[in-house]
């Protein structure tokens, strides 16, 4: 079977709204005459001295595919801020790390999907460097918040072969796709993700894309 289109789902439904702006609102709070955000105070950047070019180019993009199953499925490089999905016993950052369980938890139930995959804020500036996601297959649903929609998610068109933008928005806004094992490689997906503003992405997996997967798409895409 071929590749699982990236589907852009349009977020409507206001329940699930207040849950992210709660959390979104937490992280990216700012003090009066203060444009720094709570999060960019509280906890550190992993790979802060990184640029995003050389993991998020075209060159890097077909040596990550030329590698086949030497590629882990990992990527290599996050620039983003550090350990929102771990509490630890570092109480710095308590706040927005008490946050993030909140919102798996309230997102787990709401979605009724199998695990969380991704919990991560990036600065301007902040990437995710291609990779396949290959050791963690599952039908995904992605969650980004934008500030100012200066940022981009793209992929790898198997069947095109050609690379493929979805243009950040202002807000909130979701992607659905399956990202497939090395044992069907016609349904691998290849992708990097690259910010110039304060973006939020929060990743989710179901176990099977059936009636259901389409009923979370319509809940989603519902003003209620």
């Amino acid at each position: 079977m071929a590749q699982i289109p990236v589907r852009d789902i349009n977020i409507q439904n206001t329940e699930f709204l207040d849950i992210l702006n709660e959390y979104k609102d937490i992280l990216l709070k700012r003090e009066e005459g203060d444009d720094t955000p709570l999060i960019a105070k509280e906890i550190g950047i992993m790979h802060n001295d990184e640029k995003a070019d050389p993991w998020t180019n075209d060159e890097y993009m077909h040596d990550i595919i030329n590698m086949g199953r030497e590629h882990d499925g990992f990527p290599k490089v996050l620039k983003g801020f550090s350990g929102l999905k771990h509490e630890g016993n570092d109480m710095r950052g308590k706040v927005i790390k008490d946050a993030s369980r909140v919102l798996n938890t309230k997102l787990m139930e709401f979605l009724s999907c199998r695990n969380n995959a991704l919990n991560a804020c990036y600065p301007p500036g902040g990437f995710i460097s291609w990779h396949n996601n290959a050791n963690a297959k599952g039908y995904n649903i992605i969650i980004t918040y934008s500030e100012t929609g200066d940022g981009w998610f793209d992929y790898w068109d198997i069947e095109k072969q050609e690379r493929v933008r979805i243009q950040d928005v202002p807000g909130w806004q979701a992607k659905m796709t399956y990202f497939g094992p090395y044992e069907d490689p016609d349904k691998l997906c290849y992708h990097a993700a690259y910010t110039d503003c304060y973006r939020i992405t929060v990743a989710f997996v179901f176990d099977e894309a059936d009636e259901f997967w389409e009923e979370v798409i319509e809940d989603l895409e519902t003003p209620c």
